[in-house]
């Protein structure tokens, strides 16, 4: 039994590896990974695909991929037929940062991401310089706006103005909305979709030049 398991393990060893089974992130549908990148990741260049699956290395396999800057976790192993399964998933984006010339993306958990040249994330555009604070109460403002239907709908930009102030950008409207300070964010949200529920329908939005949030239960809009 010994011998057997023996010539069973080092036949199964010398076999070639031919088969794939590549899962990418299947709650998202689109990506800023594809089989082709992760080939790439696993064997680049001069390295073959077409190994011995006794030469693999399943812990060095998946430190390459987690060292690619979109992959947040990856799962590689080897199935009885010899068929190489692995499972990826994807850092997200929920928010694009731009500060003059430089851009990047910024993900829930407040990290960076560098653009990619495969895909392009349709998230709400952030312009001006954001301090790694600011950047985490931006990652909660975002969740926060995505997560209510209203608010995901209307609101496509934020900027930062010279006074530190941060300004919303409506979809709807030729008006901005004065956030002010990030920090009470989801009070100030609230008071907005409470003036959207009550006059959005009843009134001339285009009339409007902003919509102040930063008083206390009051929302102030000042006419053009």
């Amino acid at each position: 039994m010994i011998l057997l398991f023996y010539f069973s393990q080092k036949t199964h060893n010398n076999r070639i590896l031919k088969n794939f089974n590549i899962i990418i992130d299947s709650l998202y549908k689109d990506h800023f990974v594809n089989e082709n990148i992760v080939k790439n990741i696993l064997f680049y260049k001069t390295e073959k695909i077409d190994k011995k699956i006794g030469q693999l290395c399943i812990l060095k396999m998946e430190k390459k991929l987690n060292n690619y800057p979109f992959i947040k976790k990856s799962e590689v192993f080897l199935s009885v037929d010899g068929t190489l399964n692995i499972k990826i998933w994807e850092k997200k984006p929920i928010l694009r940062i731009k500060n003059g010339d430089k851009e990047s993306y910024l993900t829930k958990d407040a990290e960076n991401l560098e653009l990619s040249s495969f895909y392009s994330s349709k998230v709400i555009l952030a312009k001006g310089y954001f301090s790694k604070t600011e950047k985490k109460e931006l990652a909660n403002l975002i969740q926060f706006i995505n997560s209510d239907e209203l608010l995901k709908n209307q609101i496509i930009s934020i900027k930062k103005n010279n006074r530190n102030s941060f300004v919303l950008i409506p979809k709807i409207g030729n008006h901005h909305i004065i956030l002010g300070n990030i920090k009470d964010f989801k009070n100030k949200l609230n008071k907005l979709k409470a003036f959207y529920k009550q006059y959005l329908n009843k009134i001339d939005i285009n009339q409007y030049q902003t919509i102040d949030l930063q008083y206390k239960n009051q929302v102030v809009a000042k006419k053009r």
